[in-house]
């Protein structure tokens, strides 16, 4: 039916019409960005950093705080405004990724090869995208061809760092085909600084990407596009490996496999009066499972489990142009179905699924423009939410842009949560938040400059905690949070140069205790230079972070750090490109975690070879 939906829009359409290929746009360009500030990473900025993971990417996000434990695979997290790493929400062509299970994404396999461009959404936006964005949403669009080419790149590093990629692109009039694959692996560093927590070995990683991306241009109307990806890794890591009879230590060497596949098909259809019309059918699947590598293995809590994670998703959409064609109306409905199981443990298999109906109404005029929404959401487990957003803002002189919004997320329990086995609390309600935000953006000759102020909220956060009996640890929905702060923007463009830069201030506190949030740098920022000349590109990049709350039990701190990061690539013929980069120039040595160890200076250098 799905497909015979499919032939009978195309037999609408006039076949000797020209083609004109449908512009893809994400949600957050076409209801958010003409009235609140949405921040893209384009293509070029991407290439021009010259990034082997994401993290540098995910780097240039104004107003995200960013943290990894260790290199390539360990775990990354991204906190905005106040909010965890859970509070972000992390979409891939509108298709989320952010496990029911865990709460977060696993960002670290990404690689800059796949991303065409990722726009950035910053405070509560539940309204628009759903569950899971309290605090802000990460939205990485995969790349298209653009034109019939083809390569091969090879690379090695520090830690014998290890890549080989190919990748190739095809494009007609009507159709579009892009496919990336990337194998990445690296014998690594020893994690830990405990010498008693950690074995002393060195904790390596692999991971193999591979992206297709496919589109067919039906008519000038209809567009049909498919995209899937295949995500396979394995990571080394230290862990207190404790005898599940005797709780005594034991020798291990622990490492976590994940493995990531996503299929997605799309259809874009513009109807007769100019509306819209948007169908999104998508299947994720996230496996884990946890490793010894010991050659002589013994059995500890946690060896062998393993956790399937599944998401089904149909969304329909439909913008409508409005009299006079300056307002514009948005609706439609989401299907969202999850299921978890874990093993060995006594966890069943857990289903829940979330209907949704949104409207969005945009209302612009040349010198003022306004946009409200709502979103209805019923959940199978934990019952009925509403969010919304209300955004105005206003030019009223040349050159200059000012806005104010509020807005409101929720983010579900997860399946840990909720079904631990002997702990879980399957009364639990969703965390809720709501932000208030202002702006004030000035074009300048060459860039811009913005400043924008935050205040959220954070209600019925969920936390482990320890019954007064002194029984097991449980979830719990206890108090909340607030947190406001100040975000710096400065993009400025000059000949070849390229400046981008930001930095946020902020302040964090449990309702409950008055302490900061754990975790939370109160202040951090990254300006990036490049310089595009003769057939290569280099570019330096400082990023700095203020120290952080990293102990529950106390008020210890981790010190604020700051690396030097430094990229070269050149073309030395139309097919050869060179490549060379060094991470933390300056050597220096630092931590985002009390315990885990941070990559030293990082030498990689590499080839790649393009077939035009």
């Amino acid at each position: 039916m799905w497909w015979m939906a499919l032939l009978l829009l195309a037999n609408d359409m006039d076949g000797e019409e020209a083609i004109e290929h449908l512009e893809i746009r994400g949600k957050a360009i076409e209801r958010v960005s003409d009235v609140m500030p949405v921040q893209v990473i384009s293509r070029n900025e991407i290439a021009r950093l010259q990034g082997g993971s994401v993290i540098p990417l995910l780097r240039q996000v104004a107003g995200a705080d960013i943290t990894s434990t260790g290199l390539f695979g360990g775990q990354t997290s991204i906190m905005m405004q106040g909010g965890s790493s859970s509070h972000v929400l992390v979409l891939i062509d509108g298709q989320p990724i952010t496990s029911p299970t865990l709460g977060t994404a696993s960002l670290q396999n990404l690689h800059p090869d796949d991303i065409e461009r990722i726009e950035i959404t910053r405070g509560a936006r539940a309204s628009t995208y759903g569950g899971n964005s309290m605090a802000g949403v990460i939205h990485i669009y995969t790349r298209q061809a653009a034109s019939n080419t083809a390569s091969v790149r090879i690379r090695h590093g520090a830690y014998h760092f290890r890549e080989a990629a190919t990748s190739a692109s095809y494009r007609s009039e009507r159709t579009s085909q892009q496919l990336n694959i990337i194998r990445r692996w690296y014998e690594g560093y020893d994690l830990t600084t405990d010498q008693l927590f950690g074995n002393e070995g060195l904790d390596g990683a692999s991971a193999t990407n591979v992206t297709w991306n496919g589109s067919y241009q039906a008519s000038e109307k209809l567009q049909i596009s498919a995209r899937h990806f295949d995500i396979s890794s394995r990571a080394e890591y230290d862990q207190d490996c404790l005898h599940p009879d005797t709780f005594e230590r034991v020798f291990c060497l622990p490492a976590v496999r994940i493995r990531q596949q996503a299929t997605q098909t799309q259809v874009k259809h513009r109807l007769a009066n100019g509306s819209l019309q948007e169908i999104q059918l998508s299947n994720f699947r996230e496996r884990s499972n946890t490793t010894d590598g010991a050659e002589f293995s013994t059995t500890w809590l946690g060896d062998q489990d393993a956790l399937d994670t599944r998401r089904q998703t149909l969304s329909w959409q439909l913008t409508t142009p409005l009299a006079g064609r300056n307002q514009q109306l948005m609706y439609g409905f989401d299907w969202e179905r999850e299921r978890a199981q874990m093993y060995p443990l006594n966890f069943a298999a857990q289903t829940r699924q979330t209907r949704s109906v949104y409207t969005d109404y945009l209302w612009r005029y040349p010198t003022w423009q306004i946009t409200t929404g709502g979103r209805l959401a019923h959940n199978s487990q934990y019952g009925t939410n509403f969010t919304h957003s209300v955004d105005l803002s206003m030019t009223p002189v040349d050159l200059w842009r000012f806005g104010v919004s509020h807005s409101s997320g929720y983010k579900p329990p997860t399946f840990n949560d909720l079904y631990w086995p002997g702990t879980g609390n399957d009364q639990l309600r969703p965390e809720r938040s709501e932000t208030v935000s202002a702006y004030a953006r000035h074009y300048i000759r060459a860039g811009l400059l913005e400043a924008s102020v935050f205040y959220s909220d954070f209600s019925n956060l969920i936390v482990w905690k320890s019954p007064s009996d002194g029984g097991l640890w449980s979830p719990a929905n206890v108090g909340g949070a607030t947190a406001y702060g100040l975000t710096l923007r400065w993009e400025y463009n000059w000949k070849r140069w390229r400046v981008r830069a930001h930095a946020t201030l902020q302040e964090t506190e449990d309702q409950a205790t008055g302490v900061r949030l754990l975790n939370r740098a109160h202040s951090f920022g990254t300006i990036t230079m490049s310089q595009g000349f003769a057939d290569g590109v280099m570019s330096l990049d400082l990023v700095a972070n203020g120290n952080r709350r990293v102990s529950a039990y106390s008020d210890e701190r981790a010190a604020g750090t700051w690396i030097l990061n430094g990229r070269w690539e050149q073309a030395f013929s139309r097919e050869w490109m060179f490549y060379l980069s060094m991470d933390n120039i300056l050597d220096n040595e630092h931590e985002f975690r009390p315990g885990y160890n941070e990559p030293r200076r990082q030498f990689r250098i590499g080839i790649s070879y393009h077939w035009r």
